[in-house]
């Protein structure tokens, strides 16, 4: 028997014709349906449009042990770019839960082939070797917009890091989930100031939360290049903590913009009290804090000082903004000093 077919090159709905007078190329109704270069049947024909199936699972393989470990629940896709010339889907994957490593976090930029269902894991990066971030430094604040493939290199932004771009024909090595050789780098440089707090001496750096608003005191220090970047505490001023009979206000403040592995941080208090020292961090983004966390490293002063400090880290106080919505700008801790203490008028600067 012949086999009847029809094409629909001219892919034009015709509602008002009688069904036995529409001429080729036309059809009477269409729905879930696909024209043009089909899934598998011939150019012009019309067939159904495949809808949302699981076609893939990403999962990390140890390189030394070959153990493969699933991404954890919390894993986000930051961005996608769509190959159709060769039927091929690239994503960027950002894990801030991942179970090994020292960063916690997995980064990944992979690509799916829906024809030969080949999955490739083009980038697979934990850490940066400093043991703080990971090589490509994803950040779910960031989503990746900016995605184009020229011939074999693809390109991409995410207006945090650097413009960066990848051959998706080269092989680029896997992690390894040990503890990397530690490289400090420059986290902060500010020259310090001093004021006569209500709990003693402080000298350092503190451009967070002041007493009070809007006519704040106690800021003290100020930033020095590269370092010199200035991120607002979210919200609106001035900032209110309810207390027994009224409410305390502070005035929000500022962080200086991060360097190197603190690129995601902004600092808005290193401080040396009496025998101790306080610490504040808010996120670079100027979006909410960075949560719990613990950092170290060295410090050195223009004076010839030098030691080492480190703090843990956790949210810190919850206000009421100027416009009564409840913030939790800062994450804060102590901070542990050894072998220095902060002067007045000297430039320290901080690595981690």
């Amino acid at each position: 028997m012949a086999k009847i077919q029809r094409n629909f090159i001219k892919g034009r709905m015709n509602k008002s014709l009688d069904e036995r007078l529409i001429i080729d190329g036309e059809y009477i109704d269409a729905l879930n349906v696909r024209l043009g270069s089909t899934e598998d049947s011939e150019y012009g024909s019309v067939e159904n449009t495949k809808g949302n199936t699981v076609l893939t699972s990403l999962i990390f393989t140890d390189r030394v042990t070959l153990v493969e470990t699933p991404l954890s629940s919390a894993a986000r896709t930051l961005g996608a770019y769509d190959d159709g010339a060769n039927e091929t889907i690239y994503w960027f994957v950002h894990d801030p839960e991942f179970p090994l490593g020292n960063t916690g976090k997995c980064d990944m930029i992979v690509s799916f082939n829906t024809i030969t269902t080949q999955l490739n894991y083009h980038v697979i990066s934990l850490d940066d070797g400093e043991g703080i971030l990971t090589t490509l430094n994803f950040n779910p604040q960031n989503l990746i917009t900016g995605i184009n493939l020229i011939e074999n290199l693809l390109f991409f932004t995410d207006n945090l890091n650097p413009p960066r771009f990848i051959n998706i024909n080269n092989n680029y090595g896997d992690p390894v989930t040990g503890t990397p050789a530690s490289v400090p780098s420059l986290a902060w440089k500010f020259t310090a100031g001093f004021t006569n707090a209500v709990l003693g001496d402080v000298y350092g750096f503190h451009r967070g939360t002041l007493l009070p608003c809007p006519n704040p005191i106690g800021g003290i220090g100020a930033g020095v290049a590269p370092t010199t970047t200035q991120i607002a505490l979210p919200g609106t001023d001035c900032y209110e903590i309810p207390i027994s009979g009224g409410a305390l206000t502070v005035t929000k403040g500022y962080g200086l913009q991060g360097s190197g592995n603190a690129s995601n941080f902004a600092l808005t208090s290193f401080v040396y009290g009496d025998s101790t020292g306080g610490f504040g961090i808010i996120n670079s983004s100027g979006v909410g804090n960075p949560g719990s966390g613990t950092l170290s490293g060295t410090i050195t002063g223009d004076d010839g000082s030098s030691g080492t400090w480190s703090v843990n880290y956790t949210p810190g106080s919850i206000f009421n903004d100027g416009s009564g919505v409840n913030i939790q700008p800062e994450s804060t801790g102590s901070v542990n000093f050894i072998s220095i203490t902060l002067v007045n008028n000297v430039t320290y600067t901080i690595n981690i």
